[in-house]
């Protein structure tokens, strides 16, 4: 073996031995509460306020419980201290699906069908709105946009001049949308710049004779911003894409509406969809459904065909680099918040294996999953959370988002919802408004965890109830042999050297078994064995 190698073998021994005993897992969850009815209850967002509170927004689905006496449908906007005692509530009876926090008061915005007087002047179908409130969270202005067909609301961003600017799609072509490049059939990419009181400055039609849409919205400076639309077409706007096909459309605008520095992406071979995005070390960083098969950006063996994928973007928006997350299933993050050099995220996941340390459905359903990466996009703790309800955590959502995540004095505050179940605790469900006659009512979750208590897993201990040999194995077959034969049914975890679990397996072992692992890359692992729920053995593997 050249020396280079042997250097190399001895710096991964150390790294193991320091790195595996360190690898935290996350953190506790310090209380909940649920808000909810009878019915479907959630909440849609959830942002920091400057006064040191929270401001979210939660949609009731009956007129009992928490919201006794209301109309059908209620939304409200609660107001919640820096100890998340509520202050205020206000109700307005629309969905809300983004919350903006501006100088004097706060911005609501969604789409609505409805005109509830908080919305006035519907334009026919669904239409975009705006609503403009005090500080106190009471109402002062609205305005709806759109056309007399579907428009619907993708984000709102303050503008430097005290404005907004608000992107969205629309099947339409006339009222305020000025023409349609398709049939009413597709879906126009569309964006409204508004005075501070709402009048519309000017709008933009983008796309082509398929389907197009904005997807996201990045403050790149003062007065410009990178658009991301997810596109089909391929004339129009999209002709010198080059591309057939899905793809994506990256672009600068700024206040005015000039557009500039175009670039273009395939999509579907590296990303399915990108949900939002942020600077990371001074790099736009966006979070994205991976394909952990990708060419160009592929996961490690194991890893299903959907991840979580965190992306980064150069100055002409090309893609630099795609780091998975995940398992063996379906793992899908669409939000995250960046502090102090931390990524954390919030996500639905069916994997048991790989990032996720666990599912309580076995892989049949998702739970939530929240897990923080550091700046050099390493795994620094994972953990899952929910219920066991066989349709998982994730329903009756108005937002690409299974969740908002607020962080305030080292906790993080989860938004979401849960599935009610019919006894508590259900796993991490201890709280909700049961109806006997409703199998999916779900109310609105908010959770506290508390980041003081990540906690590390201890280092590997060797055991001499089973031997595990060869070891190191070149042709990455080894056997487990018992020291004391039985006939029980044995679990078998293999981690990486980051802490990931590669591989799970259960099994009699009785006198001996094999384990095939050449899907892994060389390297070492560390190997653990449960029975009767303990564990009876943890050793390192090295494969070559």
């Amino acid at each position: 073996m050249p020396y280079r190698k042997i250097y190399f073998f001895l710096i991964i021994l150390f790294t193991t031995c320091t790195m595996y005993a360190q690898l935290p897992t996350g953190p506790e969850i310090a209380w909940q509460r649920c808000y909810g009815t009878t019915g479907h209850d959630f909440f849609t967002d959830a942002i920091n306020t400057s006064d040191g509170g929270i401001l979210a927004f939660v949609v009731y689905d009956n007129n009992d419980g928490d919201c006794a006496g209301c109309l059908d449908g209620d939304g409200r906007l609660m107001k919640f201290d820096s100890d998340l005692n509520i202050i205020w509530q206000k109700s307005y009876y629309i969905s809300v699906k983004q919350i903006l926090e501006v100088s004097d008061g706060f911005v609501l915005c969604g789409a609505t069908q409805l005109d509830t007087g908080y919305a006035a002047e519907n334009h026919g179908l669904t239409d975009i709105f705006i609503i403009k409130t005090d500080l106190a969270g009471n109402f002062q202005w609205s305005r709806c946009y759109g056309s007399t067909g579907v428009d619907n609301f993708t984000a709102v961003t303050a503008t430097s001049d005290g404005g907004y600017m608000i992107t969205g799609s629309t099947y339409g072509s006339n009222e305020d949308i000025p023409f349609h490049y398709g049939s009413g059939f597709f879906l126009d990419a569309v964006i409204f710049k508004l005075d501070n009181e709402g009048e519309i400055e000017w709008v933009k039609v983008l796309g082509g004779s398929d389907h197009d849409g904005l997807v996201n919205t990045l403050p790149l400076n003062e007065d410009e911003y990178l658009m991301i639309i997810g596109a089909n077409s391929n004339d129009y706007d999209l002709s010198s894409s080059m591309i057939l096909g899905a793809k994506f459309w990256f672009f600068r605008i700024d206040e005015s509406g000039n557009m500039y520095d175009y670039n273009f992406h395939i999509a579907n071979e590296d990303v399915y969809a990108i949900y939002n995005s942020f600077f990371m070390r001074g790099e736009i960083t966006f979070v994205a459904l991976s394909n952990a098969e990708s060419l160009l950006f592929p996961a490690i063996v194991g890893h299903a065909g959907y991840d979580t994928g965190i992306g980064v973007l150069d100055e002409d928006f090309n893609i630099l680099e795609i780091n998975h997350f995940g398992g063996s299933e379906s793992d899908i993050t669409s939000f995250a918040i960046v502090s102090d050099n931390t990524i954390y995220l919030i996500g639905r996941s069916k994997s048991f294996d790989f990032d996720l340390p666990g599912n309580y459905n076995a892989g049949a359903a998702d739970d939530y999953w929240l897990f923080a990466i550091d700046t050099n996009f390493q795994l620094l703790w994972s953990r899952n959370f929910g219920g066991s309800h066989s349709s998982g955590e994730w329903t009756y959502k108005i937002t690409n988002s299974p969740g908002k995540l607020v962080l305030m004095d080292n906790f993080i505050y989860f938004f979401g919802q849960c599935q009610v179940p019919d006894v508590f605790p259900d796993y991490d469900i201890s709280c909700g408004h049961i109806n006997p006659d409703l199998d999916d009512d779900t109310d609105a979750w908010l959770v506290a965890f508390d980041l003081s208590t990540v906690k590390e897993i201890e280092s590997p201990e060797n055991n001499s109830d089973f031997l595990i040999y060869p070891n190191p194995a070149e042709n990455n077959l080894f056997t487990i042999e018992a020291t004391q034969p039985d006939t029980q049914v044995y679990e078998i975890i293999i981690y990486d050297i980051t802490g990931r679990k590669v591989f799970y397996e259960s099994t009699g072992i009785n006198n001996k078994t094999i384990l095939d692992l050449n899907f892994l890359g060389s390297g070492i692992y560390v190997i653990s064995i449960y029975g009767n729920d303990q564990k009876k053995s943890e050793q390192k593997l090295f494969i070559h």
